[in-house]
């Protein structure tokens, strides 16, 4: 996904309440593009698609434990359940990169809808 297609999505999901950051990610986890003021580190990066490709039962994001709900070869759907961190949704793009969204707690879209959402964008 180049800058423009990025760019097109970012203002896709900002079309929806509660979008605080969105990241593109290489395949190891490298910070490729992110919107905003985000905060992401290449290390953070690596770390969470690790634990998206592993399985693993949570992902840690800003210092925050969220548990993964969702997690396939394509999306990724993760709570902070505890804390009111928000949520955390992700999926593979067409090209191989992973596209990664953090919202409020406090959405007009529940996780799974952002999942899904997240996956319809990636792969337009």
């Amino acid at each position: 996904m180049d800058q423009e297609k990025f760019n097109r999505v970012v203002d896709g999901l900002n079309e929806y309440e509660g979008v605080t950051d969105v990241y593109l990610l290489n395949d190891q986890g490298e910070v490729i593009f992110k919107s905003g003021n985000s905060q992401m580190s290449n290390e953070e990066g690596s770390q969470l698609l690790k634990a998206w490709k592993e399985k693993e039962p949570s992902l840690t994001y800003q210092n925050s434990r969220f548990a993964i709900l969702k997690n396939d070869d394509i999306q990724l759907a993760a709570k902070n359940i505890a804390g009111g961190k928000g949520n955390v949704a992700g999926s593979i793009t067409k090209e191989g990169d992973y596209l990664v969204i953090h919202t409020d707690p406090e959405t007009g879209l529940i996780l799974l809808e952002w999942s899904i959402l997240v996956n319809k964008l990636a792969w337009s």
